[in-house]
């Protein structure tokens, strides 16, 4: 073999390993969601397992926000790409913005509220805590709840009770304590209760409303960011499997991140949630229509000037489902 065929066989080798290097070097632009959560069971699990993301080749800046309000405003002045709220803050954020508002899906819905009264108390109904004093926090989605349980109660009403607005962080204490003799909260304050030995649940609300926790983003970035949040529902899809198929893991995932936050849940709390609420996220006519209930409800008391119309798209998640 001559010296000079040899130089050629090199250079060809190199240039062929240079251009592999080269295309190894390509990759698929780096997905990122800046996620407004809140204090809700299946957040809490997300936290403690990042790896929902990381399977899915996304970065989420996953912020808590402590109320629903705060969650819209960022999401409308584009602190946030997606958020999530529960059905009156989807009524208010298509109130803000109708034109760009956009709902994906759910995280959950069902008995996400429960009336618990002491775990030794003598009451079974409602009707037998005529009189007496009761707690929740006035101005939340526990009031209209309960406000939509009495209206279809013929022979009870709001004012056959003695009604305190109670912090939600002292409302376990109260109970303990009686200065109230029951409380109605969403989770996890229930089954912290129940937990703790402190209560049981009285009744839960899913029958009087489906209560339900959406996803939303808005139309631009759905248009903008067509795979990245298919893929953020994959992980919400993985998020929800592990609940449904290994509940003492993910409760254990889910009070290790609320510990993290300064939050004392157990996991045996959070495995009472994960056994009570339904984390379904299908969006479709039956969650559209309970929205809408609660539109209507809020303006009927005066709550909203008028009820606004509801966009949504569920290819999203068809497409996350195939994955």
């Amino acid at each position: 073999m001559s010296k000079r065929f040899t130089w050629y066989v090199s250079i060809v080798l190199l240039l062929t390993l240079g251009v592999s290097l080269l295309g190894g070097c390509k990759s698929t632009p780096e997905m990122k969601i800046r996620y407004g959560g809140q204090y809700y069971p299946g957040e809490f699990l997300l936290k403690g397992h990042p790896q929902f993301w990381t399977d899915h080749g996304l970065t989420v800046e996953h912020i808590l926000f402590s109320s629903g309000t705060e969650n819209n405003q960022a999401l409308i002045s584009g602190e946030i790409d997606v958020n999530v709220g529960s059905d009156s803050k989807t009524v208010a954020l298509f109130s803000a913005m109708p034109d760009r508002a956009l709902i994906i899906g759910t995280v959950q819905r069902g008995d996400r509220y429960s009336t618990i009264v002491r775990a030794d108390s003598p009451y079974q109904t409602w009707y037998d805590l005529k009189g007496q004093t009761v707690g929740t926090r006035l101005g939340t989605g526990a009031e209209q709840v309960l406000l939509r349980y009495f209206d279809q109660v013929d022979d009870l009403s709001w004012d056959d009770f003695n009604w305190v607005n109670v912090k939600i962080e002292d409302m376990i204490s109260a109970l303990e304590n009686g200065s109230i003799e029951a409380f109605t909260a969403w989770e996890p304050t229930p089954a912290i209760a129940e937990s703790q030995g402190v209560g049981r649940v009285l009744r839960s609300y899913g029958d009087i409303a489906l209560v339900p926790v959406s996803i939303h983003t808005t139309v631009d970035f759905a248009n903008n960011n067509h795979q990245a949040l298919v893929n953020f529902l994959a992980a919400h899809i993985d998020k929800v499997e592990m609940i449904e198929s290994d509940p003492d893991q993910a409760a254990k995932l889910a009070a290790e991140a609320a510990s993290a936050q300064g939050i004392n849940v157990s996991a045996d709390a959070f495995k009472r949630i994960f056994e009570r609420v339904d984390f379904s996220l299908k969006f479709d006519e039956q969650v559209l229509a309970s929205i809408e209930d609660t539109a209507q409800f809020l303006h009927e008391k005066g709550k909203i000037d008028a009820v606004p119309e509801f966009r949504w798209d569920g290819s999203f998640l068809e497409e996350a489902q195939k994955q």
